[in-house]
Protein backbone atom coordinates (compact mmCIF):
# COMPACT_ATOMS: atom_id res chain seq x y z
CA UNK A 1 0.00 0.00 0.00
CA UNK A 2 1.35 3.59 -1.23
CA UNK A 3 1.05 6.19 1.34
CA UNK A 4 0.52 9.72 0.19
CA UNK A 5 0.57 13.01 2.11
CA UNK A 6 -0.93 16.29 0.34
CA UNK A 7 -0.71 19.69 1.77
CA UNK A 8 -4.23 20.27 -0.02
CA UNK A 9 -7.49 19.09 -0.35
CA UNK A 10 -7.64 19.61 -4.57
CA UNK A 11 -3.83 18.41 -4.46
CA UNK A 12 -5.06 15.60 -3.10
CA UNK A 13 -7.47 14.46 -5.08
CA UNK A 14 -5.36 15.03 -8.15
CA UNK A 15 -3.05 12.94 -6.95
CA UNK A 16 -5.85 10.58 -6.61
CA UNK A 17 -6.82 10.84 -9.67
CA UNK A 18 -3.04 10.19 -10.97
CA UNK A 19 -3.42 6.30 -9.23
CA UNK A 20 -6.71 6.03 -9.97
CA UNK A 21 -4.82 6.35 -13.98
CA UNK A 22 -2.25 3.93 -12.48
CA UNK A 23 -5.11 1.23 -11.85
CA UNK A 24 -5.06 1.66 -8.19
CA UNK A 25 -8.15 1.27 -5.64
CA UNK A 26 -7.54 4.53 -3.83
CA UNK A 27 -9.33 6.04 -0.92
CA UNK A 28 -8.65 9.91 0.07
CA UNK A 29 -9.09 10.96 3.74
CA UNK A 30 -9.28 14.45 4.97
CA UNK A 31 -7.45 15.08 8.31
CA UNK A 32 -4.47 13.11 9.21
CA UNK A 33 -6.16 9.95 10.24
CA UNK A 34 -8.88 8.38 9.73
CA UNK A 35 -10.98 5.48 11.49
CA UNK A 36 -12.86 4.35 8.15
CA UNK A 37 -12.37 1.15 7.44
CA UNK A 38 -9.33 0.77 4.62
CA UNK A 39 -10.65 -2.70 2.89
CA UNK A 40 -9.59 -3.43 -1.05
CA UNK A 41 -7.15 0.05 -0.97
CA UNK A 42 -4.04 0.21 -2.61
CA UNK A 43 -3.03 3.87 -2.13
CA UNK A 44 -4.31 5.97 0.94
CA UNK A 45 -4.07 9.74 0.38
CA UNK A 46 -3.92 11.73 3.72
CA UNK A 47 -5.56 15.53 2.56
CA UNK A 48 -4.23 18.78 4.42
CA UNK A 49 -4.68 21.73 4.69
CA UNK A 50 -0.84 22.73 5.75
CA UNK A 51 -0.05 24.55 2.02
CA UNK A 52 -0.33 28.26 3.80
CA UNK A 53 -0.48 27.84 7.83
CA UNK A 54 2.77 28.25 10.02
CA UNK A 55 5.39 25.95 8.80
CA UNK A 56 5.98 24.65 12.39
CA UNK A 57 2.26 23.33 12.35
CA UNK A 58 2.50 22.08 8.62
CA UNK A 59 5.54 19.92 10.14
CA UNK A 60 3.39 18.80 12.83
CA UNK A 61 0.28 17.94 10.93
CA UNK A 62 2.43 16.08 8.29
CA UNK A 63 4.14 13.71 11.11
CA UNK A 64 1.12 12.96 12.13
CA UNK A 65 -0.20 11.61 9.35
CA UNK A 66 2.87 9.85 8.46
CA UNK A 67 2.69 8.07 12.03
CA UNK A 68 -1.11 7.02 10.94
CA UNK A 69 0.24 5.55 7.55
CA UNK A 70 3.32 3.91 9.60
CA UNK A 71 0.38 2.25 11.74
CA UNK A 72 -1.49 0.66 9.44
CA UNK A 73 1.44 -1.04 7.76
CA UNK A 74 2.40 1.30 4.65
CA UNK A 75 5.94 1.32 4.14
CA UNK A 76 6.50 3.63 0.74
CA UNK A 77 5.26 7.70 1.03
CA UNK A 78 4.80 10.16 -0.91
CA UNK A 79 4.48 13.39 -0.20
CA UNK A 80 2.30 15.83 -2.23
CA UNK A 81 2.77 19.37 -3.04
CA UNK A 82 1.22 21.88 -5.75
CA UNK A 83 2.98 21.44 -9.54
CA UNK A 84 3.58 24.97 -9.39
CA UNK A 85 5.40 24.99 -5.92
CA UNK A 86 3.36 27.48 -3.98
CA UNK A 87 5.46 28.18 -1.26
CA UNK A 88 6.64 31.14 1.13
CA UNK A 89 10.38 31.64 1.93
CA UNK A 90 9.37 30.09 5.07
CA UNK A 91 7.88 26.93 3.42
CA UNK A 92 6.43 24.54 3.50
CA UNK A 93 7.77 22.40 1.02
CA UNK A 94 11.21 22.16 2.82
CA UNK A 95 10.36 22.32 6.11
CA UNK A 96 7.74 19.19 5.54
CA UNK A 97 10.18 17.30 3.23
CA UNK A 98 12.73 17.57 5.86
CA UNK A 99 10.62 16.43 8.77
CA UNK A 100 9.32 13.52 6.79
CA UNK A 101 12.95 12.58 5.61
CA UNK A 102 14.55 12.83 8.81
CA UNK A 103 10.84 10.60 10.51
CA UNK A 104 12.00 7.85 7.59
CA UNK A 105 15.78 8.22 8.06
CA UNK A 106 15.83 9.47 4.34
CA UNK A 107 18.88 11.74 3.63
CA UNK A 108 18.52 12.00 -0.33
CA UNK A 109 15.18 13.60 -0.95
CA UNK A 110 13.96 14.45 -5.00
CA UNK A 111 11.43 16.86 -5.33
CA UNK A 112 9.41 16.39 -8.83
CA UNK A 113 7.15 19.00 -9.40
CA UNK A 114 6.51 18.56 -12.84
CA UNK A 115 3.49 17.92 -14.90
CA UNK A 116 3.89 18.12 -18.68
CA UNK A 117 -0.10 17.42 -19.43
CA UNK A 118 -0.82 20.58 -17.47
CA UNK A 119 1.57 22.57 -19.03
CA UNK A 120 4.18 22.75 -15.99
CA UNK A 121 8.05 21.53 -16.57
CA UNK A 122 11.13 22.02 -14.99
CA UNK A 123 14.85 22.48 -17.02
CA UNK A 124 18.32 23.57 -14.99
CA UNK A 125 16.30 23.56 -11.70
CA UNK A 126 13.73 26.21 -13.21
CA UNK A 127 9.89 25.62 -13.38
CA UNK A 128 8.03 27.26 -16.22
CA UNK A 129 3.92 27.37 -16.62
CA UNK A 130 3.25 26.24 -20.21
CA UNK A 131 6.26 27.12 -21.24
CA UNK A 132 6.58 30.50 -19.65
CA UNK A 133 8.87 31.06 -16.45
CA UNK A 134 7.15 31.08 -13.29
CA UNK A 135 7.68 34.18 -11.58
CA UNK A 136 6.10 35.74 -15.19
CA UNK A 137 2.95 33.66 -15.15
CA UNK A 138 0.01 34.06 -13.39
CA UNK A 139 1.51 32.95 -10.18
CA UNK A 140 3.46 35.83 -9.72
CA UNK A 141 0.97 37.68 -8.01
CA UNK A 142 -0.59 34.65 -5.99
CA UNK A 143 -3.05 35.95 -2.94
CA UNK A 144 -1.07 33.88 -0.59
CA UNK A 145 1.50 32.37 -2.18
CA UNK A 146 3.31 34.86 -4.91
CA UNK A 147 6.03 32.89 -6.88
CA UNK A 148 8.17 35.49 -8.02
CA UNK A 149 11.37 33.31 -8.28
CA UNK A 150 11.21 30.64 -11.08
CA UNK A 151 14.51 29.10 -9.90
CA UNK A 152 13.37 26.09 -7.51
CA UNK A 153 16.59 25.69 -6.18
CA UNK A 154 16.49 29.20 -4.37
CA UNK A 155 12.95 28.53 -3.55
CA UNK A 156 14.04 25.92 -1.91
CA UNK A 157 16.88 26.50 -0.19
CA UNK A 158 15.52 29.63 1.47
CA UNK A 159 13.52 26.67 3.46
CA UNK A 160 15.59 24.26 3.69
CA UNK A 161 18.45 23.36 6.37
CA UNK A 162 19.70 21.00 4.17
CA UNK A 163 22.12 21.47 0.82
CA UNK A 164 19.84 22.23 -2.45
CA UNK A 165 20.95 21.44 -5.97
CA UNK A 166 19.78 19.97 -9.33
CA UNK A 167 19.60 16.80 -11.59
CA UNK A 168 19.97 17.92 -15.35
CA UNK A 169 17.60 16.98 -17.77
CA UNK A 170 20.55 15.30 -19.74
CA UNK A 171 21.58 13.05 -16.56
CA UNK A 172 18.50 12.26 -15.80
CA UNK A 173 17.86 11.12 -19.47
CA UNK A 174 21.19 9.26 -18.96
CA UNK A 175 20.00 7.46 -16.50
CA UNK A 176 22.21 8.84 -13.92
CA UNK A 177 22.07 9.63 -10.32
CA UNK A 178 25.33 9.95 -9.62
CA UNK A 179 25.77 13.44 -8.44
CA UNK A 180 22.88 12.72 -5.81
CA UNK A 181 24.24 12.49 -2.65
CA UNK A 182 22.78 13.82 0.75
CA UNK A 183 20.47 16.66 0.46
CA UNK A 184 17.18 18.21 -1.79
CA UNK A 185 17.39 17.68 -5.82
CA UNK A 186 14.98 19.44 -8.29
CA UNK A 187 14.91 16.65 -10.59
CA UNK A 188 14.61 18.21 -14.17
CA UNK A 189 11.80 16.67 -16.49
CA UNK A 190 9.88 18.56 -19.48
CA UNK A 191 8.07 15.12 -20.80
CA UNK A 192 6.33 12.51 -19.40
CA UNK A 193 9.05 9.84 -20.81
CA UNK A 194 11.16 11.35 -18.22
CA UNK A 195 8.95 11.14 -15.56
CA UNK A 196 8.84 7.29 -16.46
CA UNK A 197 12.64 7.69 -16.51
CA UNK A 198 12.58 9.52 -12.68
CA UNK A 199 10.06 6.76 -11.65
CA UNK A 200 12.66 3.91 -13.13
CA UNK A 201 15.43 5.90 -11.39
CA UNK A 202 13.41 6.03 -7.80
CA UNK A 203 12.11 2.73 -7.89
CA UNK A 204 13.70 1.74 -4.60
CA UNK A 205 13.47 5.27 -2.77
CA UNK A 206 10.83 4.84 0.56
CA UNK A 207 10.02 8.76 0.14
CA UNK A 208 9.53 10.53 -2.76
CA UNK A 209 8.12 14.32 -2.91
CA UNK A 210 6.49 16.27 -5.95
CA UNK A 211 3.27 16.61 -7.97
CA UNK A 212 0.75 14.28 -8.91
CA UNK A 213 2.01 13.10 -12.01
CA UNK A 214 5.51 11.73 -10.55
CA UNK A 215 3.43 9.58 -8.24
CA UNK A 216 1.55 8.44 -11.20
CA UNK A 217 4.70 6.51 -12.88
CA UNK A 218 6.02 5.68 -9.46
CA UNK A 219 2.56 3.64 -8.67
CA UNK A 220 2.12 2.06 -11.75
CA UNK A 221 3.85 -1.18 -11.24
CA UNK A 222 1.84 -1.33 -8.23
CA UNK A 223 -0.93 -3.24 -9.82
CA UNK A 224 -4.68 -2.62 -8.01
CA UNK A 225 -7.94 -2.69 -10.15
CA UNK A 226 -10.25 0.27 -10.83
CA UNK A 227 -13.36 0.25 -8.48
CA UNK A 228 -16.85 0.37 -9.95
CA UNK A 229 -18.47 3.31 -8.50
CA UNK A 230 -22.20 3.92 -7.48
CA UNK A 231 -23.87 7.35 -7.68
CA UNK A 232 -26.41 8.62 -6.14
CA UNK A 233 -29.23 9.39 -7.35
CA UNK A 234 -28.83 13.28 -9.45
CA UNK A 235 -31.38 15.83 -7.68
CA UNK A 236 -29.50 19.18 -8.37
CA UNK A 237 -26.13 20.05 -9.03
CA UNK A 238 -24.32 23.22 -7.80
CA UNK A 239 -20.87 24.95 -8.79
CA UNK A 240 -19.02 27.06 -6.13
CA UNK A 241 -16.29 28.91 -7.89
CA UNK A 242 -13.94 30.68 -5.19
CA UNK A 243 -10.97 30.79 -6.88
CA UNK A 244 -9.47 34.14 -8.64
CA UNK A 245 -7.13 32.24 -11.10
CA UNK A 246 -7.12 32.89 -14.94
CA UNK A 247 -8.26 29.43 -15.60
CA UNK A 248 -11.30 29.53 -13.37
CA UNK A 249 -12.07 32.79 -14.50
CA UNK A 250 -12.13 31.67 -18.41
CA UNK A 251 -14.33 28.60 -17.10
CA UNK A 252 -16.89 30.93 -15.24
CA UNK A 253 -16.88 32.88 -18.54
CA UNK A 254 -18.01 29.74 -20.21
CA UNK A 255 -20.65 29.00 -18.00
CA UNK A 256 -23.99 30.41 -17.55
CA UNK A 257 -25.89 31.04 -15.05
CA UNK A 258 -23.81 32.67 -12.74
CA UNK A 259 -24.47 34.82 -9.19
CA UNK A 260 -21.67 37.01 -8.35
CA UNK A 261 -21.23 36.60 -4.40
CA UNK A 262 -21.35 39.83 -2.32
CA UNK A 263 -18.34 39.40 -0.07
CA UNK A 264 -18.10 43.01 1.34
CA UNK A 265 -22.01 42.81 1.79
CA UNK A 266 -21.18 39.42 4.22
CA UNK A 267 -18.87 41.28 5.65
CA UNK A 268 -21.25 43.95 7.76
CA UNK A 269 -22.71 41.32 10.93
CA UNK A 270 -23.95 38.02 10.70
CA UNK A 271 -27.45 38.96 9.87
CA UNK A 272 -25.99 40.18 6.71
CA UNK A 273 -23.78 37.28 6.35
CA UNK A 274 -26.49 34.86 6.06
CA UNK A 275 -28.95 36.69 4.31
CA UNK A 276 -26.14 36.32 1.51
CA UNK A 277 -26.02 32.69 1.88
CA UNK A 278 -29.99 31.99 1.73
CA UNK A 279 -29.79 34.23 -1.29
CA UNK A 280 -27.25 32.36 -2.58
CA UNK A 281 -28.58 29.07 -1.98
CA UNK A 282 -32.26 29.83 -2.68
CA UNK A 283 -30.84 30.96 -6.40
CA UNK A 284 -28.66 28.11 -6.77
CA UNK A 285 -31.83 25.79 -5.81
CA UNK A 286 -34.21 27.51 -8.42
CA UNK A 287 -31.46 27.56 -11.53
CA UNK A 288 -29.86 23.66 -11.04
CA UNK A 289 -27.25 23.68 -12.71
CA UNK A 290 -26.10 27.10 -11.47
CA UNK A 291 -22.61 28.94 -10.72
CA UNK A 292 -22.10 30.66 -7.39
CA UNK A 293 -18.59 33.07 -8.51
CA UNK A 294 -16.84 35.18 -5.88
CA UNK A 295 -13.46 35.84 -8.13
CA UNK A 296 -15.21 36.08 -11.40
CA UNK A 297 -14.60 40.04 -11.65
CA UNK A 298 -11.26 41.10 -11.19
CA UNK A 299 -12.16 44.73 -10.67
CA UNK A 300 -14.69 43.50 -8.14
CA UNK A 301 -11.82 41.06 -6.26
CA UNK A 302 -9.63 43.89 -5.71
CA UNK A 303 -12.39 46.81 -4.24
CA UNK A 304 -13.23 43.27 -1.77
CA UNK A 305 -9.22 43.39 -0.77
CA UNK A 306 -8.88 46.94 -0.60
CA UNK A 307 -11.77 47.43 1.65
CA UNK A 308 -11.36 44.00 3.81
CA UNK A 309 -7.43 43.13 3.62
CA UNK A 310 -6.65 39.65 1.86
CA UNK A 311 -6.76 37.97 4.40
CA UNK A 312 -10.03 38.62 5.95
CA UNK A 313 -11.80 38.76 2.39
CA UNK A 314 -9.90 35.13 2.01
CA UNK A 315 -11.77 33.98 5.21
CA UNK A 316 -15.02 35.39 4.72
CA UNK A 317 -14.93 33.76 1.22
CA UNK A 318 -14.38 30.28 2.67
CA UNK A 319 -16.83 30.62 5.38
CA UNK A 320 -19.26 31.89 3.29
CA UNK A 321 -18.99 28.95 0.44
CA UNK A 322 -18.85 26.38 3.59
CA UNK A 323 -22.29 27.54 4.90
CA UNK A 324 -23.59 27.64 1.45
CA UNK A 325 -22.49 23.79 0.46
CA UNK A 326 -23.80 23.02 3.89
CA UNK A 327 -27.37 24.40 3.17
CA UNK A 328 -27.15 22.87 -0.04
CA UNK A 329 -26.38 19.19 1.10
CA UNK A 330 -29.51 19.66 3.65
CA UNK A 331 -31.59 20.69 0.73
CA UNK A 332 -31.06 17.68 -1.44
CA UNK A 333 -28.42 19.43 -3.78
CA UNK A 334 -26.04 15.88 -3.90
CA UNK A 335 -24.04 16.92 -7.02
CA UNK A 336 -21.65 20.26 -6.33
CA UNK A 337 -18.28 20.87 -8.00
CA UNK A 338 -15.85 23.66 -6.16
CA UNK A 339 -13.18 25.49 -8.09
CA UNK A 340 -9.96 26.52 -5.35
CA UNK A 341 -8.22 24.66 -3.17
CA UNK A 342 -9.02 26.76 -0.05
CA UNK A 343 -12.77 26.95 -1.10
CA UNK A 344 -12.75 22.99 -1.55
CA UNK A 345 -10.80 22.29 1.94
CA UNK A 346 -13.62 24.83 3.22
CA UNK A 347 -16.86 22.84 1.96
CA UNK A 348 -15.35 19.43 2.80
CA UNK A 349 -14.36 20.30 6.60
CA UNK A 350 -18.43 22.30 6.76
CA UNK A 351 -20.28 19.07 4.82
CA UNK A 352 -17.97 16.55 7.31
CA UNK A 353 -16.27 14.38 4.87
CA UNK A 354 -13.69 12.08 5.71
CA UNK A 355 -12.91 9.97 3.14
CA UNK A 356 -13.72 9.89 -0.65
CA UNK A 357 -13.23 7.54 -3.55
CA UNK A 358 -12.03 8.29 -6.65
CA UNK A 359 -13.57 7.99 -9.64
CA UNK A 360 -14.09 8.82 -13.07
CA UNK A 361 -11.05 11.99 -14.49
CA UNK A 362 -12.89 14.88 -15.54
CA UNK A 363 -9.63 16.90 -16.69
CA UNK A 364 -6.11 16.01 -16.19
CA UNK A 365 -5.73 16.32 -12.26
CA UNK A 366 -9.75 16.71 -11.76
CA UNK A 367 -11.74 13.20 -10.98
CA UNK A 368 -15.22 12.36 -9.67
CA UNK A 369 -14.96 11.72 -5.96
CA UNK A 370 -17.90 10.04 -4.06
CA UNK A 371 -18.67 10.57 -0.59
CA UNK A 372 -17.95 6.75 1.37
CA UNK A 373 -20.68 7.78 4.18
CA UNK A 374 -23.62 10.60 4.85
CA UNK A 375 -23.92 12.81 3.28
CA UNK A 376 -23.75 10.92 0.02
CA UNK A 377 -22.54 13.36 -2.58
CA UNK A 378 -20.60 13.29 -5.65
CA UNK A 379 -18.13 15.70 -6.21
CA UNK A 380 -15.57 17.63 -8.47
CA UNK A 381 -12.91 19.38 -6.21
CA UNK A 382 -10.80 21.55 -9.04
CA UNK A 383 -7.56 23.18 -7.99
CA UNK A 384 -7.79 26.54 -9.51
CA UNK A 385 -5.54 26.42 -12.29
CA UNK A 386 -6.80 23.22 -13.86
CA UNK A 387 -9.17 22.29 -16.46
CA UNK A 388 -10.20 23.89 -19.80
CA UNK A 389 -12.73 26.42 -20.51
CA UNK A 390 -15.87 24.06 -20.32
CA UNK A 391 -14.67 22.40 -17.51
CA UNK A 392 -17.83 23.16 -15.78
CA UNK A 393 -20.06 21.60 -18.09
CA UNK A 394 -17.82 18.59 -18.80
CA UNK A 395 -18.09 18.48 -14.67
CA UNK A 396 -21.72 17.95 -14.90
CA UNK A 397 -21.90 15.81 -17.55
CA UNK A 398 -19.52 12.82 -15.41
CA UNK A 399 -20.58 13.46 -12.37
CA UNK A 400 -24.49 13.14 -14.26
Amino acid sequence: MLGCIADDYTGATDLSSMLVRAGLRVVQVFGPETTVPLEDVDAVVLSLKSRSIPAADAVAMSLKALRFLQSIGVTRFFFKYCSTFDSTPAGNIGPVAEALGDALGVRQLWHVPSFPENGRTVYCGNLFVNRVPLSESGMKDHPLNPMRDSSLVRVLQAQCKGRVDFLPLDEVRAGSTIRCGDGHWIIDAIHDEDLKQIARLAQGQILLTGGSAIARFWAEGAGGSKPAMSLSAPVATAILAGSCSVATRQQIDAFQPVKRLDIIAASENESAFQLVVEEAVSWCLENSPALIASGADAAAVAATVSRLGERQAAELTESLFARIAKALADRGVNRIIVAGGETSGAVVNALGIDAIRIGEEISPGVPCVHTLREPYLSLALKSGNFGGAGFFTDAIRKLS
